[in-house]
C-alpha cells in the first residue's frame, strides 16, 4: 500500500504574521535608509561650498580681492536698487573661470547686457551642478519680471551681504559682498574663519503654514528692474529687487531682525532643505553646519566681516 504525502502550507494566520513582521522590519529600515541617502546629499552640498570656496580664494589670489556681489555700472553705494539700469553680473559668474568652467564664462559677453541678450540664453542653458543642493533639487531656471520675462539659471547658493536691506542699502553692505564691492580678505576684521561668505537657500519658503513664496537664487546676475515677493505676510506689499537673486543677510533694521535660519519666509534669509539647519561657507574655505536655534546675536555677527 502507497504512503500518501501531505505537503504542508502556511495557514492563512501564519502568512498574515509574516506580512506584519515583513512591514514592522521595512518600517525600521526606511527611516535608515532615508537617513542615510540625506547624509549623502548633505556631503554633496558640503562639497559644492567647499568648491565655492576654494574658487573665491584662487579670485582673491589672482584679483586681490573677492568678486562683487553683484557688478551695476553707474550707482552709487548709497543709490538704492531703483537706481540700477545695466549689467548685475553677479559673484558666482565672476568665480568661474576658477572652477575649470570657463566655457560657461566665455559664452558671457560681460559688455552685453545680462537679460534680453544671447547671454541671458546661454546662462539659462548652462547646468551648473555646483551650484546645486541635492536635497533642494531646484529646477534648472526659473522667471523673473522686469517689465518682461526673464529666465535665469537656479542655485541654492547666495553670498552674504550682513546686516542690511538687499533693496535699499544693497550697495552698503557689513558683509562680505554687495553691489559693486571689492572686499579683501584684510576687510574682514572679525576673522576669515568667524565671517560668513555663501550660505543655502531653499527655492521656496514654506515656513511656519505661511506661502510658498518664490526664493529663488540664481549664480548669474542680479537683474536690474527685478521685484518679487519678499515672502512677508505681515507686509504682503513688500517686495525685493535684483539683489535678492544673488545675496543674502542676516537681517536689517525694524520687524525682520532677530531671524535665525529657516524661521521666516522672507526670501532673502538663508534656509535649506536639510533636516535642522543649513550649511555656510565661511570665509577660511571652511564649512559649518548651523543649527536653526543657534544664537541671533551670534549669527548676526557671523554675518557681518
Amino acid at each position: 500500500m502507497s504512503k500518501q504525502r501531505t505537503r504542508s502550507a502556511f495557514t492563512l494566520i501564519e502568512l498574515l504574521v509574516v506580512i506584519a513582521i515583513i512591514g514592522v522590519l521595512v518600517g525600521f529600515l526606511l527611516p535608515a535608509v532615508q537617513q542615510a541617502r540625506e547624509a549623502a546629499r548633505r556631503m554633496a552640498c558640503t562639497n559644492n561650498l567647499k568648491q565655492l570656496g576654494l574658487a573665491m580664494h584662487s579670485h582673491h589670489d589672482a584679483k586681490k580681492k573677492l568678486p562683487a556681489g553683484y557688478v551695476s555700472p553707474g550707482v552709487a553705494a548709497a543709490d538704492p536698487s531703483s537706481s540700477e539700469t545695466s549689467k548685475g553680473y553677479a559673484w558666482g559668474l565672476l568665480i568661474l573661470p576658477y572652477m575649470e568652467e570657463n566655457n560657461v564664462f566665455a559664452a558671457i559677453d560681460q559688455s552685453l547686457e545680462a537679460a534680453g541678450t544671447a547671454n541671458e540664453t546661454a546662462a539659462a542653458a548652462a547646468l551648473l551642478n555646483v551650484y546645486h543642493c541635492p536635497t533642494d533639487a531646484p529646477p534648472a531656471t526659473f522667471e523673473v519680471n522686469n517689465g518682461g520675462t526673464v529666465t535665469l539659471p537656479s542655485s541654492n547658493y547666495a553670498a552674504i551681504l550682513g546686516w542690511n536691506n538687499v533693496t535699499t542699502e544693497v550697495g552698503q553692505g557689513n558683509g562680505v559682498f554687495f553691489r559693486n564691492s571689492e572686499i579683501r580678505f584684510k576687510h574682514i576684521t572679525d576673522g576669515l574663519s568667524k565671517t560668513i561668505c555663501v550660505g543655502e537657500r531653499k527655492h521656496i519658503h514654506e515656513f511656519f503654514d505661511q506661502g510658498p513664496y518664490a526664493a529663488n537664487t540664481t549664480w548669474y546676475a542680479a537683474v536690474p528692474g527685478v521685484n518679487r515677493n519678499a515672502g512677508m505676510a505681515m507686509m504682503p506689499m513688500k517686495t525685493e529687487g535684483p539683489g535678492s537673486l544673488v545675496l543674502g543677510h542676516v537681517g536689517q533694521s525694524g520687524m525682520m531682525a532677530g531671524k535665525t535660519p529657516n524661521h521666516t519666509n522672507h526670501i532673502v534669509h538663508f534656509s535649506s532643505s536639510h533636516y535642522g539647519g543649513v550649511v555656510f561657507l565661511l570665509c577660511d574655505g571652511s564649512t559649518h553646519f548651523v543649527a536653526d536655534d543657534i544664537s541671533y546675536d551670534l549669527f548676526k555677527a557671523l554675518g557681518t566681516r
